[in-house]
């Protein structure tokens, strides 16, 4: 691998805070497009997003101040354009595992890298890599967890930590901080291990991973 200098970096260290705004990703981009220099690991936090986007032009609805909203920028210069799914791999395997910390249920990824707590989604992650040759110049990260917000439209597929736990008076900015140092963690994981070690721990993350599901086949159900 090529030398990244990725030792020394703090995700997080340069936090942008935000209190609306419509997508964070976009923020990011447009602060990137008009040459500001930015260090790798800076992070938009937003305290409302009301256009944020999800996989395959979905939306992602927040509730002002309830939910956690961010994108960072990372500089995967080390990572081949062939293996840019591990950097999706890592941070979703960095999600799960932030999660876990805070709930005792099931968490699980649904591919590619929304993630799941006993069936009901928690997060959403979008990553937008700028390519450059054969290498990533680098990479918006997206991701929305659902927080303090306990009512949603779709209600039986939704879910948040205060769902889960019964709180909500979890602050936010804390929690993005927290996030933003496991993802760190895995990010070096990324660089040192290589890509084949994060997607083989990715796929042992996977919904439904080892389970008998059902599916329709010329309208009968088999398994």
């Amino acid at each position: 691998m090529q030398n990244n200098n990725i030792s020394g970096l703090i995700i997080g260290q340069n936090t942008i805070y935000l209190d609306k705004v419509a997508s964070t990703n976009d923020y990011l981009r447009e602060l990137l497009s008009n040459f500001k220099p930015l260090a790798e690991g800076t992070a938009i936090l937003a305290e409302e997003q009301f256009q944020g986007k999800g996989q395959r032009g979905s939306s992602w609805v927040s509730e002002p101040g309830k939910n956690l909203t961010t994108s960072i920028l990372l500089k995967p210069h080390f990572l081949p354009i062939a293996e840019q799914f591990a950097l999706s791999a890592t941070i979703a395997i960095a999600t799960v595992n932030w999660l876990k910390s805070k709930t005792e249920q099931p968490v699980a990824v649904k591919w590619p890298n929304d993630i799941y707590v006993n069936s009901k989604k928690i997060t959403g992650i979008l990553i937008e890599n700028k390519l450059k040759g054969s290498k990533i110049d680098h990479a918006i990260i997206g991701i929305g967890v659902n927080i303090n917000q306990i009512n949603f439209d779709t209600a039986t597929t939704i879910t948040s930590l205060a769902c889960l736990t019964d709180r909500q008076d979890y602050n936010i900015k804390e929690l993005a901080q927290e996030l933003f140092q496991v993802i760190q963690q895995e990010y070096l994981n990324l660089y040192k291990e290589g890509a084949q070690y994060q997607l083989n721990r990715y796929n042992a993350l996977l919904f439904w991973r080892g389970e008998e599901r059902p599916f329709l086949v010329d309208g009968i159900k088999k398994t």
